[in-house]
């Protein structure tokens, strides 16, 4: 089982704690007249100097926000305490930057600047916030940076009333029991908020019931809803837990109560690590079992297709639910049921940190209508109420499956981690986010019910009630067993005086209060929903004379790119002009991970009125870390770095600058991504750890025969004698030597259908080597391209007789130059990979 369940979640989530970025005009009403607050009066870090060089600037002047973690505020005077709304106005001529809202040192999430040209400034309504009376500070703090700020206007709030005008089911077929559930669920919305608790996975760090019983020994109450999670039903490694046994216990016959209580359930459904060689079926310990995207090779957008091998792994997987769901429905017990949650993650298309979400809102929302009518039609379950997860992004609506096929709308809460110094720092956060409340409720037109489906810390009651925050029901998840993931009990989430207050308040809902009658006042269902032909998933092709083609997806400005193999040290990018664009530069943007540190690195690009371009990444413009620190500038990092990065396959295109003819500036949406490709076949790009290979390495003289192996060959080709110009490079851990030299090569290799490129299969004595291969690559002696342990392993066994490598990988794997292959050799690479060395070969003294 996984005992760290959710924490993989928690530093992401608390990184996308959402302010309302998006206009709220028609939500959040003026009251007095908004008055105006310049960051250059206010306080700067040291690193973010205030500049005069545009006028279009209020006052002309504003302040550069430089780097993650710095700080800008101003002191914001109120005579009451109430909610205001801000607005702030900013440049992004460096592309989208996301930073964070500080209101009196705590953190109201994360908000998103869309790229502007230079000298434009916007205004962004970044919703409303609780001011006390008195002095407040408000702040911007760097998340990514590079972004200038102007001023902050505040004006005092007039919020809407809360209301939810569609709460009948979506499911024209509901069972009384569910419209019963949503008749109460709505009779209460606006009004009051409905308690709730998630409990432990079985084999988790205690007892189901560890988490009630804390709450009742502090406060004398119970939840009214209860968290469960189909996490176990599963085709792989799923058992039998008890699940839906205790969701009808909990429901019809509730150990701590006369009451009925209200079941909501999550489904962290898996796939297994490695799709391509599973048979359907099969049993997969959890272990090599996922749900994290980057971890599987397993691609949702199949699922549509009818007759492909991952759909027929999805259907098996919603058989065995629906089997334990018909169980609920069976005894009368309706479930608010929340598959395929918390899909958008970090943001846009491609912020996923589930596998569901991975290839974006398209075909996320058709995988979740599959769902509901499978479920629905094909299997008869008509006792779910069906809650999604949604952000505050201007980009979250984008993953709305529609109104026809959702009944509640959930956000989960994690805003008690702060990131903003680079590293995970517990503050107590008990706000009520009404920013966030108010910006979903919005953005789906006040048709839904809002609710708060997981949370870290519970609002306090004054909180709720100040900020107006009309949630339908929190839901605190469970202790995970360790400081950062107890989100119940320790007191950094949760004080035992805020808990008892909240669940002896009026405004909270507990279990013995929800009404006799629960389930008794609905009716069955008897309409039909309108079937649904699912949108055909599309395909990229690539032109002639191109690599692999990305996937892109156009997000707010810039440009997401994804491969199905490593992008190594060169992508070909193609854009469209309009209007009299004669130039334009940008950067091509990746994550990497090194030693537990997330870095974002720049490879920066310039293109004239052709539209194409060739981008480099074997230096990076710049590397910044992610989690809100200052820039790299160590070399022999920036190196480590880079190497993680070339074997990432995913990265961000972003457009910084574009001019015309007579060098003016032009809107950078003037210029337009339409393919970025990896080098084709034969031709070089490089993905391991201390590597770099020539870009001329692969080519060969007119009387030569190119030989090229692929991933999916496994055999390697005779080569004919001839004379060849020879690329021979030397691998150290900051480049490569190249030196050429002329030289007569005859090579026999038998072929074989069965052994890796490199090895050599033979029956007789006619495999011969007259004269030693010229070195392509030390190191390389699985002739991949690469250099890493793979290689390591297979030099030993050459050495050890087990195989025999062909002259060119023999060649390459003589990492000591001694023209003798043997364990020393082995040696060399790994010390060469752990960086104990700098370079290969190592020359014999």
């Amino acid at each position: 089982m996984k005992k760290n369940l959710k924490r993989t979640l928690t530093a992401i989530v608390a990184g996308v704690m959402a302010v309302n970025c998006m206009a709220l005009a028609s939500v959040m009403q003026a009251g007095a007249a908004a008055t105006k607050y310049e960051f250059e009066d206010g306080k700067q870090s040291a690193k973010n100097s205030v500049k005069d060089d545009d006028a279009n600037a209020s006052g002309g002047k504003y302040v550069f926000l430089e780097n993650g973690g710095d700080e800008i505020s101003v002191t914001v005077p109120t005579e009451k305490t109430g909610m205001y709304t801000i607005k702030v106005a900013y440049s992004a001529p460096y592309g989208n930057k996301i930073q964070n809202l500080y209101v009196n040192d705590v953190d109201q999430g994360q908000c998103s600047f869309s790229p502007t040209k230079e000298g434009e400034w916007k205004e962004l309504d970044l919703g409303s916030v609780k001011l006390d009376a008195g002095d407040n500070k408000i702040s911007i703090v760097g998340s990514w940076g590079w972004t200038n700020f102007d001023y902050i206007t505040v004006e005092e709030a007039t919020l809407p009333d809360i209301t939810a005008s569609d709460t009948k089911c979506s499911d024209p077929a509901a069972t009384a029991q569910a419209d019963s559930l949503m008749q109460y669920l709505s009779s209460v919305y606006g009004k009051h908020i409905i308690s709730g608790q998630q409990e432990i996975y079985k084999y988790g760090p205690h007892d189901f019931e560890y988490e009630f019983n804390y709450i009742h020994d502090t406060t004398g109450k119970y939840p009214a809803i209860r968290g469960f999670d189909y996490l176990n039903c599963n085709p792989l490694y799923g058992s039998e837990d008890g699940t839906t046994d205790r969701i009808i216990q909990w429901v019809n016959d509730n150990p701590y109560s006369e009451n009925q209580g209200i079941a909501t359930a999550s489904w962290h459904i898996t796939v297994p690590k490695n799709f391509s060689s599973y048979n359907i079926g099969d049993k997969v310990d959890w272990a090599n079992a996922t749900y994290v995207p980057k971890e599987t090779d397993f691609e949702p957008s199949k699922i549509l297709v009818e007759g492909s091998k991952e759909r027929e792994y999805y259907m098996l997987c919603l058989k065995g639910l629906a089997a334990e769901l018909q169980k609920l429905q069976d005894a009368d017990v309706p479930l608010i049921f929340r598959p395929l949650h918390e899909a958008e993650g970090g943001g846009g298309e491609t912020g996923s940190w589930f596998w569901w979400g991975k290839e974006g809102s398209a075909v996320y929302k058709e995988l979740w209508i599959l769902t509901y009518e499978t479920l629905t039609e094909e299997y008869g379950l008509h006792n779910l109420i069906w809650e999604w997860n949604s952000y505050a992004y201007d980009t979250s609506a984008n993953w709305y499956p529609g109104d026809e096929y959702v009944d509640i709308v959930a956000y989960d809460k994690y805003n008690c981690t702060d990131w903003s110094t680079g590293s995970a720092v517990l503050k107590h956060n008990d706000s009520a986010i009404s920013s966030t409340f108010y910006s979903i409720m919005q953005k789906y037109n006040s048709k839904k019910m809002v609710a708060m489906a997981e949370n870290d810390s519970i609002p306090t009651l004054n909180n709720l009630v100040t900020e107006k925050a009309g949630w339908l029901y929190f839901c605190p998840w469970y202790d995970g067993g360790s400081n950062d993931t107890n989100f119940l009990t320790n007191e950094l989430f949760n004080t035992k005086e805020d808990l008892k207050e909240m669940y002896t308040s009026d405004y909270c809902i507990t279990l013995d209060e929800l009404p006799d009658d629960l389930y008794g006042n609905g009716q069955q269902g008897t309409g039909t929903k309108p079937s649904h032909t699912t949108t055909a998933t599309t395909t990229t092709t690539t032109p002639e004379g191109k690599g692999e083609a990305a996937k892109i997806v156009a997000d707010n400005g810039v440009y997401n790119i994804s491969f199905k193999q490593a992008i190594g040290n060169r992508v070909d990018l193609t854009f469209d002009f309009d209007g009299d664009v004669n130039y334009a530069n940008g950067c091509i943007g990746i994550s990497a991970t090194v030693d537990g540190v997330d870095y974002w690195l720049n490879y920066k690009w310039e293109v004239d009125s052709k539209g194409e371009v060739t981008a480099k990444l074997d230096e990076p413009f710049n590397v910044t870390y992610n989690n809100g620190k200052s820039e790299v500038t160590d070399a022999d990092m920036i190196k480590k770095i880079s190497d993680e990065a070339i074997k990432q396959k995913n990265a961000q295109v972003q457009i910084w600058w574009a001019n015309d003819g007579a060098g003016d500036a032009m809107e950078t949406s003037s210029v337009k991504l339409t393919g970025a490709y990896l080098p084709k076949s034969g031709e070089t790009t490089t993905e391991p750890t201390g590597t770099t290979t020539s870009d001329d390495a692969s080519q060969t003289t007119d009387s030569e025969t190119e030989t090229t192996v692929s991933e999916t060959e496994t055999t390697v080709s005779a080569t004919e004698t001839s004379a060849t110009e020879s690329v021979t490079t030397t691998v150290t851990g900051d480049s490569s030597e190249t030196s050429t030299e002329t030289s007569a090569t005859t090579t026999t290799t038998a072929s074989s259908g069965t052994e890796a490129p490199g090895i050599v299969t033979t029956e007789s004595s006619a495999t011969t080597e007259t004269e030693p291969a010229t070195v392509s690559l030390y190191g390389d002696a699985n002739l991949d391209g690469r250099v890493d342990i793979t290689d390591a392993v297979l030099m030993n066994k050459a050495a050890a007789g087990q195989v025999e490598l062909s002259a060119q990988a023999r060649a390459n794997a003589d990492c000591m130059a001694d023209n003798v292959l043997s364990s020393d050799d082995a040696l060399s690479l790994l010390q060469f990979l752990v960086h104990i060395i700098s370079s290969l070969p190592v020359t014999p003294q």
